[in-house]
Formats: structure tokens, sequence, C-alpha cells
């Protein structure tokens, strides 16, 4: 059996995911390291440097694991190109997801409601369209002061606000795209309710994994 190892800045991360492979064979394990986050927004000293040797020590601890899930993109950015040094494949949250986004025509609205996490993704995602020869047309819209309501669990009031921005988005043309797990729930709900698809980190997620574990077994 597969060991998918999880790693993850939030709990309220691993519900999607055990979701997402409850019908499957793998063998999953969650590891929450909020301590990460917390020092990435509040310490002034933790700069983009200690942050990946941080990342780096950590993800080397993890070694009864065949392969790695990263579910927090700010720990995805940090490490940067440093997945060579890990023995697992490393499977970053939000790679499936620019494969997606650079299989779609037309304007997309990228949609974070952490600001810390743009610039790092953003370099990732232009970096990878241009390693596949693929133009993006998006837009990147910024939610402000919202996501220190995810750190501080008070999800209602943080989903509410996902939602908010994403009424706005729909009055808007171009697909819309939630870019990170955290914003999930809220953007299920606003498809349900309206009807319009939204595109998030899990739709390619389960296919991605399976394929890295057929990599693995070659």
């Amino acid at each position: 059996m597969i060991r998918l190892h999880c790693l993850h800045a939030h709990p309220s991360n691993q519900s999607y995911i055990e979701d997402v492979f409850h019908d499957t064979e793998i063998e999953l394990h969650h590891t929450v390291d909020s301590s990460f986050i917390e020092r990435a927004t509040q310490d002034p000293d933790f700069n983009l440097h200690k942050q990946q040797t941080y990342a780096i020590n950590k993800l080397m601890k993890e070694d009864e694991a065949d392969i790695i899930l990263l579910t927090c993109t700010q720990y995805i950015a940090a490490l940067g190109d440093q997945q060579h040094l890990i023995k697992q494949p490393i499977v970053p949250i939000d790679e499936p997801l620019f494969e997606l986004i650079c299989q779609r025509k037309g304007p997309l609205q990228l949609v974070f409601s952490n600001p810390d996490t743009v610039d790092g993704t953003m370099e990732r995602l232009k970096s990878y369209a241009k390693e596949h020869g693929k133009q993006i047309d998006a837009e990147v819209m910024v939610m402000e002061d919202v996501f220190h309501l995810c750190l501080n669990g008070d999800m209602s009031a943080y989903e509410e606000q996902i939602k908010k921005q994403l009424r706005r988005c729909m009055k808007k043309s171009g697909d819309i795209c939630v870019m990170q797990l955290s914003m999930v729930h809220a953007a299920q709900q606003m498809e349900k309710e309206t009807g319009i698809p939204i595109i998030q980190p899990l739709f390619p997620l389960k296919q991605f994994v399976h394929q890295t574990i057929s990599a693995l077994k070659e």
C-alpha cells in the first residue's frame, strides 16, 4: 500500500484530502505544521532563505512516506526548486491545478485569500506555463485582511468573505479559479447555489497523485 504523507499548515485541510482519497487504497498520514505560517506571517526575521531551510529539514524527516503532498501554497513557494533534495516525489497541491489552468482557453480570474502566497504561486505558474509552451490570460484577484479568519479558526466568517468575493467575480467575464485549498468549501457552495463552475485545487488532484504512483512503480 502506498503511504501518502500530507503536510498541512491548517487542520481544516485534512478533511478535503480525506474526501478525495476515501475510496482508494492509499494510506494517508497527516501532519499539521501551523508554526510555519505563524512564523512566515509574524516573524520578519523568518525570511525566504530560512523558510526554505525549514521546509527542507521538515520534509527530510518524512522518511516513511512513499509520496509527500504539500497543501500549503506558502510552504510550496518556500521550498521552491529544491524538491530534488527530498528522496520521495513531492506533489504540491497547486501543480495539478497549474496543469488544469494551462489547458483552459480564454480569460481566467485567479482568486487568492492569502496575499503572502501570491508572488510565489504566480512565479511558479508562469514558469510552469513557459516550460509547457502555454500562454495564460489571467487576472489575479487578491483578498486583503481575510486570511487571518482562517488562521484563527473562524471558518464560517472566512468562507462568507470568500463567497462575497466570488459573487463579485461572477459579475465579470472569465472563468473563476480559487487558488488555495482553504477556499474550496466556499467555492463548492457557490457553485451549488449558482450553477456556475469554479475551478479549484481538488479537481485534478486524485488523477495527478495516481499518475505519480504509476511513475513510482515503473
